[in-house]
């Protein structure tokens, strides 16, 4: 049996999320409203997937996020060595937001920030496969990820605070 000390992963922030996930958290995210995703990549096509299954209009551009605060709500999948951070400018912001996160997240003791927060959570239908960027090249996973993944929702008003998704 495989151990958490058996487990090495390399440090890569170039992670890109999958067509399927967008599809699934597709159905959650509010109309009307214009989707940030400000964790850009010139190598992601992550506006274009999720475009393909909302109407709203997304902004996806090269810029800092912790200097900017730009849309309605933030859709995407944050580098994960800047998850804390980027967590805790999202709280101060007090800004609507989506983040495709792995599960044990939930665990972290820096969480506890949202103790008295109303946050909800999407669970993905299966362990979604993520795409690897390196130096500009791109290897299509055919395997799931070696973690679970949820969506972390902060006032989207979601009908259940755990959802399931198709």
């Amino acid at each position: 049996m495989a151990t958490f000390t058996d487990w090495s992963p390399q440090l890569n922030d170039d992670i890109f999320t999958s067509e399927n996930l967008f599809k699934q958290l597709s159905k959650y995210v509010p109309k009307n409203k214009i989707v940030s995703m400000p964790f850009y990549s010139p190598y992601s096509n992550c506006d274009k997937l999720l475009s393909k299954y909302i109407d709203n209009k997304i902004i996806y551009q090269e810029e800092d996020f912790f200097k900017f605060d730009r849309g309605d709500i933030i859709v995407d999948n944050p580098p994960f060595s800047k998850k804390k951070l980027i967590l805790k400018e999202l709280l101060k912001r007090d800004k609507p937001f989506m983040l495709i996160l792995p599960i044990t997240c939930l665990c972290y003791k820096y969480n506890r920030m949202f103790k008295d927060k109303n946050i909800q959570i999407l669970i993905p239908n299966g362990r979604p496969k993520y795409n690897i960027c390196n130096n500009g090249v791109i290897t299509y996973s055919k395997a799931s990820a070696p973690f679970d993944t949820m969506i972390l929702c902060y006032k989207i008003g979601l009908k259940n605070d755990i959802i399931f998704m198709d």
